[in-house]
């Protein structure tokens, strides 16, 4: 039985679903409800099922295609689920059993609120391009979308961030930060990147400057070349930092990391 928290999340989840309802020639759709604060969370409202084997699966964040999703909150795809790198497998055989290749999972966010994700998935192998994406993820940012009122007046020319934008802009600043050599330069850059989460309260676990810069990186989908090509490190150093970060923040994979780290205050 759903609990409380995952019945308030299912009205922005099923109009997320019903929208890849929609969409011509996907072979099954379902979606993933993530109870506020949890590290878990729950697929269900399957269309197109027909074994039944992931109907109910709990899995942690930062597991699987879309607790990945869940943790880096931004869309991803596999060309062939039980052959992707960079995911963990440890539901391959209740995916298997649905005969599903191509999946693709979505973030579904309202009002600065993660409400879990939605899939859609194919039964042959295709590799989902960048453009079908993005539509794909307009698409489900149209029918989540609260009606926005009208601005006052005075508010007509301020300039509001994204999420998204907010936290490039804040691997940007830390990036700035780590390459600086002037102290009074470095300290209002890590006041500014602060700033852009609400740095204000002391958070539960202590990351140094360096494993932050990392994990502010990998929190924007770039990977261990990128990540020592910005910051000025070598790869097997970053590898070491994230490694810390990851012991600290009690996590086994780099998202679920990431989405710890956004829990505690550590990142925006």
């Amino acid at each position: 039985m759903a609990t409380a928290e995952e019945q308030a999340a299912g009205a922005p989840l099923d109009r997320a679903a019903r929208a890849l309802d929609g969409v011509d020639d996907l072979d099954m759709t379902f979606a993933a409800a993530l109870a506020p604060g949890a590290a878990t969370f729950r697929l269900g409202r399957m269309r197109g099922a027909r074994a039944g084997s992931m109907d109910g699966l709990v899995t942690a964040v930062g597991q699987g295609l879309g607790g990945k999703v869940l943790a880096l909150e931004r869309p991803l795809a596999v060309a062939d689920y039980a052959r992707a790198p960079g995911i963990t497998h440890q539901f391959d055989q209740a995916v298997s059993a649905e005969g599903l290749r191509a999946v693709f999972a979505l973030p579904v966010r309202v009002d600065g609120v993660l409400h879990g994700a939605v899939y859609g998935a194919l039964r042959r192998p295709l590799a989902f391009g960048d453009r079908f994406l993005s539509r794909m993820a307009e698409t489900v940012r149209a029918a989540v979308r609260p009606r926005a009122p009208e601005p006052p007046a005075d508010l007509d020319d301020d300039v509001r961030l994204t999420r998204e934008e907010a936290r490039e802009l804040h691997a940007v600043l830390r990036a700035a930060r780590a390459g600086t050599t002037d102290p009074a330069a470095r300290a209002r850059l890590e006041t500014l990147a602060g700033r852009l989460h609400g740095a204000d309260t002391a958070p539960g676990v202590h990351l140094s400057a360096r494993e932050l810069d990392v994990l502010a990186l990998v929190a924007v989908g770039a990977g261990n070349g990128a990540i020592a090509e910005r910051l000025g490190l070598r790869t097997e150093t970053v590898k070491s930092y994230l490694k810390s970060a990851m012991a600290k923040l009690g996590s086994r994979t780099r998202g679920e990391a990431v989405h710890r780290a956004r829990a505690g205050g550590l990142l925006p």
